[in-house]
């Protein structure tokens, strides 16, 4: 519809202005009555005196050869000039008048464009998830050009094949692409050329999937003479087809979406990546353990899923809402894969240490035990027999340790003739550590990774969202009661997320079948263990129950957890919890 049948005389001539014009001349007979009526017959303005008498002579106000209005002049004068007169000089007025009005509003118009592509700009930039950015897009559209549905599509990188990632129908989401509309985006998106149809039925390529009339607009998304998608709009509301000036904005559209779209890809690709790092990282490190490969994944996958549950949890109470802080999953996978990464500063022998003297220390005392046999006639099976038990053993009793301190002190004499005892101090220290196979020094070494961890981590410059990594890995051997290291922190001073990784590290290391130096324990046993860590001060209390739940309600995802080998995936086919995400 022509703008300028739907506008009013009142808003072109300004009748005070006329009045005083009309005053002012003297090209007007009298006595005389002057009549102005807009394109509908209607009286808009009247001058004069209604009693003049004489002949009625009118002429059109005229603007872009289109009648808005006529002047009609009643005089005694026969002439029909001033008629014709007035006629030119209201259509010049009001041509005038139409002009600044359109200047205004094409004015206002790029105004509300440019403001729109700001809005569009910074929404756009504040996104990096490919299909929210598809509805922000629509969403825009939708209010601006009025397209009464509308539709985004990408490429994917995989089969090179268009596919819907937003679509919306008279202001439902989700709807399907019409056949025309669907033909029409393959051809963009072929010629990479933007398109606008006034009619589908009109058109030779869409005839034949036309439903009727059907107006569409499409335009590529391209970035570096790539086409990553297209945008494609149909029926604007209240007009027929759309207009240059709508392609052209939805062009510029298209290009800010393109940048973005790109933007996303490359983020989502350099996450990825990050992520693959941070993965083998974990793993390289669980690798110089074999007994320990598949820990980090493990413990982040049990971490992840508790950290998902507190935040249903959180959002379904407000008492919780309100103690437990939101839990970015993002940055508790990350620093659960990586907690143990200090480990690559603990010596390997201390690190895979299985027994409490290493072999080629035990074949020293045969030896030593052998020759002392040779020169004394004394035999001493039994006692090696004994040492070579206890070597094996996790834990030992008073008696056992008993036994160890007592052949120690005993004597023989070597080949110098010097007094040596049967078992050298460091060897009688590593058979007499009551729990474990380590001595103090080694445990120490052991126990340095949670610092070695941090000071790795503090290195890597996280992005804003993920810079709290070294922390929770500094802290995930902290206890509540301050019995932990290696700070001695309490449980005010330790972060949720490293709380939620220590139950789940000693969850995992209680129940894994690959260590051989302890025989795993059922899911029940364990978390009864946890259970009593938490009563005893060490472990969180509502992070325990969280785990429980999820284990004893869902056995079957548990099982599928700690199904595979070290290193492998579950024989199901089923994805851990943190993997299911990656693209």
């Amino acid at each position: 519809m022509n703008p300028l049948s739907t506008t009013k005389l009142n808003r072109l001539l300004d009748k005070h202005f006329l009045r005083q014009l009309l005053d002012h001349t003297h090209w007007i007979p009298s006595p005389v009555s002057i009549e102005i009526y807009d394109s509908n017959d209607t009286l808009f303005f009247t001058y004069g005196e209604a009693t003049a008498c004489g002949p009625v002579c009118q002429s059109p106000i005229v603007i872009d050869n289109q009648t808005i209005g006529i002047i009609r002049i009643q005089s005694m004068q026969p002439s029909d000039s001033p008629a014709k007169f007035w006629g030119l000089l209201l259509s010049s007025l009001a041509q005038a008048q139409w002009e600044r009005r359109c200047i205004t509003q094409d004015s206002l118009t790029r105004y509300r464009e440019l403001a729109l592509l700001y809005q569009l700009g910074d929404k756009l930039d504040s996104c990096l998830d490919p299909a929210e950015l598809a509805e922000i897009v629509l969403s825009e559209v939708h209010r601006f050009i009025r397209a009464q549905a509308g539709s985004l599509l990408l490429v994917c990188p995989y089969t090179e094949k268009l596919s819907v990632v937003a679509s919306y129908d008279s202001g439902e989401t989700g709807c399907q692409l019409t056949p025309a509309a669907s033909r029409l985006a393959h051809l963009v998106f072929a010629t990479g050329k933007p398109e606008v149809i006034d009619d589908a039925r009109l058109d030779p390529r869409l005839a034949a999937a036309s439903r009727g009339w059907e107006p569409l607009l499409c335009v590529p998304l391209k970035i570096d003479n790539r086409i990553l998608g297209v945008l494609n709009l149909g029926y604007k509301a209240g007009e027929f087809c759309f207009s240059a000036a709508d392609m052209k904005l939805t062009e510029v559209i298209a290009a800010q979406a393109a940048k973005a779209f790109e933007t996303a890809r490359l983020f989502k690709e350099m996450e990825n990546m990050a992520y693959a790092i941070i993965l083998a990282a974990g793993a390289t490190i669980d690798e110089r353990d074999a007994c320990t490969a598949g820990h980090s994944t493990r413990v982040a996958a049990i971490s992840l899923a508790i950290a998902t549950k507190l935040n249903q949890m959180r959002e379904a109470s407000p008492a919780i809402k309100k103690e437990l802080p939101f839990i970015k999953l993002q940055e508790i996978k990350y620093a659960a894969l990586l907690h143990d990464i200090g480990k690559i500063g603990v010596p390997e022998a201390v690190l895979t240490k299985r027994t409490r003297l290493s072999q080629d220390r035990m074949l020293t005392i045969r030896t030593r035990f052998d020759f002392i046999t040779a020169t004394t006639g004394q035999s001493l099976d039994e006692e090696f027999s004994l040492l070579a038990a206890l070597n094996e053993l996790h834990s030992l009793s008073p008696a056992d340790s008993q036994s160890v301190r007592n052949l120690a002190c005993r004597k023989y004499t070597d080949l110098s003739g010097d007094l040596q005892p049967f078992l050298l101090p460091e060897e009688a220290e590593a058979l007499c550590v009551p729990r474990g196979n380590l001595i103090e020094q080694e445990f120490r070494q052991i126990q340095s990774h949670a610092e070695k961890s941090y000071k790795i981590l503090k290195q890597i410059p996280f992005p804003a969202h993920l810079h709290r990594i070294p922390y929770i890995a500094y802290q995930h051997h902290e206890r509540l009661n301050g019995s932990g290291y290696p700070n001695g922190l309490l449980t005010e001073e330790i972060l949720l997320e490293a709380k939620i990784i220590s139950v789940a590290d000693v969850f995992e290391a209680l129940t894994a079948s690959d260590r051989p130096y302890r025989t795993p324990v059922g899911t029940e046993k364990a978390l009864e263990i946890l259970f009593a860590e938490a009563q005893a001060g060490h472990l969180d209390r509502l992070v325990v129950d969280t785990l429980a739940t999820l284990v004893t309600g869902n056995p079957q995802w548990w099982n599928t957890l700690i199904a595979p080998l070290p290193g492998t995936k579950p024989k199901t086919g089923a994805k851990l919890p943190f993997e299911e995400e990656q693209v």
